[in-house]
């Protein structure tokens, strides 16, 4: 059964959809900036018209280098709802990544952000583009990039090359509403509507290309049925939007269900007690480590602030025994802390759109299943195979699991369909997985990440999972070192704003949670400047086992 929401499946159809139901409502709060969902319906309306005066047409390749925030989800909508096809880039990547993300993807148009965090987008594109620095403002013609034509600026910076994001705003008096209607009545559900980059810890990124009926369906189906938040709830998330978690999960989930979210790049309990007080927070989306840092945290419990756990990736803020939401108050009652292994840990990727496998809101897992990963939504077909035959293994057997569904991905950039798909439509995730008698399902590990010690199986998955949001850890990873002929798990962490490991008391509590050989005989803190990551924000595991070997003086 594929899901299908009250509207058209496209983009066009969910900006009419969000601004009927939600209208003047606050959809995006950032530093100031607020846009409801009439002003994203209007604005992107704007935009669209100026890409359509710049020659832009249905099929067209749009690419976004920006922060969260309004320009950026303008930039999406108004790309998306003439039939382009929008990008998001991450805003991590480094000048050799972004020169090959805008040659090999085919970008016509770029809109970026002159800066974010410590970033100069305007000078590393100088340097990703040699003859950039050398072109005047016109269309451009650069060998490294040759199908760009355009770079608009969001932000005050500026270059010769350059135009700004602000006259995309003021639309292009030449396209009047009807043509604009026209154009989006001709968006059908089978066109492509976006290309996420994303890349393994060694491979170069690859474009996973979606269309509009899978993403607007599944933002429909997955925002209305396994996310708990809805219409009235203020949602803080510090999520980035240029990958599948935050342009998914997080903004299209948004857009389906009415939840208007506060951007932040600042997750401290500080800022987070801020937004709640002066922004009337509500609720939380990301991951579990911020939870349980911030439910720890002095600066909220001090200002009787409690966070509780949703889902796997939302939580409520609590006060006095009730949610500050009246929607989570008559969707939950209550507020209740159930154990973190009975709350399903949703299944996905992005060549599936996130998540594919969770419960409905509010259902617990089995007690017999702990941390699994929920069943398969509606529209999804889950099997499991033996990795080399690919013949189909017995129910509750450990294979590679194969995906096919209505959120699958049309295919990645450049390849032909039989390379990545079998003959019956199911992509292979390379994930090892069990799925039981019940449906449910459990991941083990990715392909060639089990370790072996001791001689028994330890999946870096579940010992990581283990360790997020233990004693202020944010983020954690686990690698094997070899050592005398032994594998030995050690593992590296993020620690939250103000925390310190504490090695001997994380590794005490582990041995409460974990077999004995399956709790890392090293942890070590990093900071997230030393963490090696891809642009796509996965961290590089071949690279951080070199590098805590050389800190132990093991062989990685």
């Amino acid at each position: 059964m594929i899901p299908q929401p009250p509207f058209p499946a496209t983009v066009p159809g969910l900006i009419r959809s969000f601004a009927e139901r939600f209208g003047d409502s606050d959809a995006l709060v950032r530093e100031g900036q607020c846009i409801s969902f009439n002003g994203l319906a209007s604005q992107s309306a704007a935009v669209a018209k100026a890409l359509v005066g710049l020659g832009v047409s249905r099929g067209m390749r749009i690419a976004v280098l920006a922060p969260p925030g309004p320009d950026f989800v303008v930039t999406v909508l108004a790309a998306a709802r003439i039939g382009a096809v929008i990008g998001p880039l991450s805003t991590l990547y480094q000048a050799p990544e972004l020169a090959w993300v805008l040659a090999r993807g085919g970008f016509a148009h770029l809109i970026v952000a002159d800066g974010f965090l410590n970033h100069d987008y305007l000078s590393r594109l100088e340097e990703a583009l040699p003859d950039l620095a050398q072109a005047e403002e016109g269309l451009l013609f650069i060998e490294a990039a040759p199908a760009l034509r355009t770079i608009h600026v969001i932000g005050s910076g500026a270059r010769p090359w350059s135009r700004s994001f602000s006259r995309l705003l003021e639309g292009d008096p030449r396209i009047d509403d009807t043509m604009l209607a026209s154009l989006e009545e001709r968006v059908t559900p089978a066109d492509p509507v976006c290309i996420i980059y994303t890349s393994g810890s060694t491979a170069e990124p690859k474009g996973v290309v979606h269309g509009h009926g899978p993403l607007v369906r599944h933002a429909w189906q997955m925002g209305t049925t396994a996310t708990a938040f809805g219409h009235g709830d203020r949602t803080i998330t510090t999520r980035a939007m240029f990958w599948v978690a935050g342009f998914v999960a997080t903004l299209f989930y948004a857009l389906a269900n009415g939840t208007c979210l506060l951007l932040t790049s600042d997750g401290s309990a500080a800022n987070v007690l801020r937004l709640i007080e002066a922004e009337g927070a509500t609720g939380l989306s990301g991951d579990v480590g911020w939870f349980d840092v911030l439910r720890d945290s002095e600066e909220l419990a001090s200002a009787g602030y409690d966070i509780v756990r949703l889902d796997m990736d939302t939580a409520g803020v609590a006060k006095d025994g009730t949610f500050l939401s009246d929607h989570l108050v008559a969707r939950f009652g209550n507020p209740v802390h159930h154990p973190s292994q009975r709350i399903a840990r949703s299944y996905g990727m992005t060549e599936t759109l996130g998540a594919h496998t969770s419960l409905p809101i509010g259902v617990l897992l089995p007690e017999d299943r702990p941390n699994w990963q929920g069943r398969p939504m509606p529209g999804v077909e889950l099997r499991i195979v033996d990795p080399s035959t690919k013949v189909e293994l017995p129910v509750g057997e450990t294979g590679e699991l194969l995906v096919r569904g209505y959120c699958l991905m049309l295919g990645f950039d450049g390849r032909e369909r039989h390379e990545t798909f079998d003959s019956d439509g199911f992509y292979a995730t390379g994930d090892l997985c069990r799925v039981d008698e019940a449906g449910y399902l459990k991941f083990e590990a990715r392909r060639g990440e089990m370790l072996k010690v001791h001689g028994a199986n330890v999946s870096p998955a579940e010992v990581e999972l283990a360790m997020t949001g233990l004693m202020g850890i944010e983020k954690a990873a686990l690698v094997g070192l070899e050592r005398d002929g032994e594998t030995i798990p050690v593992a590296a962490v993020l620690m939250a704003p103000g925390r310190t490991l504490d090695e001997q008391a994380v590794t005490t509590e582990l041995r409460r949670r974990l077999s004995s050989f399956k709790v890392p005989k090293r942890i070590v803190a990093l900071l997230e400047t030393d963490m090696p990551m891809t642009g796509s924000g996965k961290i590089r595991k071949p690279v951080l086992a070199a590098l805590l070997a050389a800190n132990f003086g093991w062989s990685p």
